[in-house]
Parts: structure tokens; C-alpha cells; sequence
């Protein structure tokens, strides 16, 4: 499956990378705000790689909405968060992959 190199999460460009991430216990993946980066360890493969795409994009909808930052919030303001700007992002982003099984 070939991946887009950049992804629009409300609006912005979010650079994803597929690369070796180490340690003992190596995550998945990684989002660095102040990068504006997804970074997808290179091991994983199929739907796990989707499934660690599509969380990283979600840790990403709730920093750049601002919501990520509050020290609580309201449920509400999450799924709102979701609804606006997770879910279009994930949708543009399965169209542009061509991927239709989740």
C-alpha cells in the first residue's frame, strides 16, 4: 500500500513518515506537534499500520483543535473534535489511499 506523504488535518499538513522507531517496547507510532508529524514504525503492516495511522491522526485532531491541551473538558468538546475534524481527515485519507475495507 502506498502511502501519502502528507495528510490535511483541519487544515493543516501533517507530514507521515514510515520509519524504523526503536526501544525496548518500540511504539507503533508517533505524533509530534510541534513538528506537525506522524511517524508510523516501519514494522507494522496491513490494518495494524491503519489502525496506528488513524490513532496518531486522532492524538493530531485533538492538538491541533486545542482540546489536547485543556488539563480537563468536557466529553462534548471531544466528540465534537471527532465529528469536525478527526473524521473528514480519516476520510480524505482512506479516499486518497484507495483503501475500502474499514
Amino acid at each position: 500500500m502506498e502511502l501519502p506523504k502528507t495528510i490535511s488535518i483541519a487544515g493543516h499538513k501533517v507530514k507521515l513518515e514510515v520509519v524504523p522507531l526503536s526501544g525496548e517496547d518500540p511504539p507503533y507510532g508517533l505524533y509530534f506537534h510541534d513538528k506537525k508529524t506522524i511517524q508510523i514504525n516501519s514494522d507494522i503492516r496491513n490494518r495494524a499500520l491503519l489502525e496506528t495511522i488513524r490513532h496518531e491522526m486522532m492524538e493530531a485532531s485533538l492538538l491541533l483543535s486545542g482540546v489536547g491541551f485543556l488539563e480537563s473538558y468536557e466529553q462534548e468538546a471531544v466528540v465534537r473534535c471527532m465529528e469536525e475534524i478527526f473524521f473528514p481527515a480519516w476520510g480524505q485519507f482512506l479516499k486518497r489511499i484507495k483503501f475500502k475495507d474499514i
